[in-house]
């Protein structure tokens, strides 16, 4: 991602309509992907990769819900770990747990620095806490109001979180802002 190459073949086997985009733009514009998979790892890194590549306004108008009727149809965005983090509204829910290390991006090296980052915003004032189980339900609840009520809130409303247990998964309904939850069991959501 952050050398602005795509992981897979370019150009097509002989068949014009299975060419493959030339690069990272030209997959979230011109190719018109069904689904955007962002893999997890490092939080602060990822977020620092979106920001200098300028993919998160690509990204978010590739999710936005168009006409279902028309071919120009919405991808899903799918994002695992670190990748749901940087979907959400507040990427300080990466500084909560102390599992990634900011120090990796220049100029960003402490979790202070992080604090008033905002993510992708994918489903408006929402932030995303993977890897939730019953041992962070106090910090969750510490953190919600401590660190996430420092990030400008425009409309004066408490901001959300939520909690995804390793097995679930959270799909956001394009530019409706509606959220779909497969759980196992419950989970704290706002």
């Amino acid at each position: 991602l952050d050398d602005g190459s795509l992981k897979q073949h370019v150009g097509g086997y002989g068949d014009e309509s299975l060419l493959f985009p030339e690069d990272d733009n030209a997959a979230l514009t011109t190719w018109k992907p069904h689904i955007i998979y962002v893999e997890g790892g490092n939080t602060f890194w990822l977020q620092y990769c979106i920001e200098k590549g300028n993919y998160g306004s690509l990204i978010k108008n590739a999710c936005i819900t168009k006409n279902i009727n028309d071919d120009d149809f919405a991808s899903i965005y799918m994002g695992k770990s670190a990748g749901a983090i940087v979907a959400g509204r507040a990427v300080a829910t990466a500084t909560w747990k102390g599992w990634d290390d900011p120090s990796i991006v220049p100029g960003k090296g402490t979790y202070e620095d992080w604090i008033d980052s905002r993510g992708l915003e994918m489903l408006g004032d929402c932030s995303f806490f993977p890897h939730m189980s019953d041992d962070w339900v106090e910090l969750v609840e510490e953190k919600k109001k401590n660190v996430l009520n420092r990030i400008d809130n425009d409309d004066d409303e408490e901001i959300k979180v939520i909690c995804l247990r390793e097995e679930d998964v959270c799909c956001v309904g394009g530019g409706r802002k509606r959220y779909f939850s497969i759980q196992s069991g419950p989970i704290p959501l706002p």
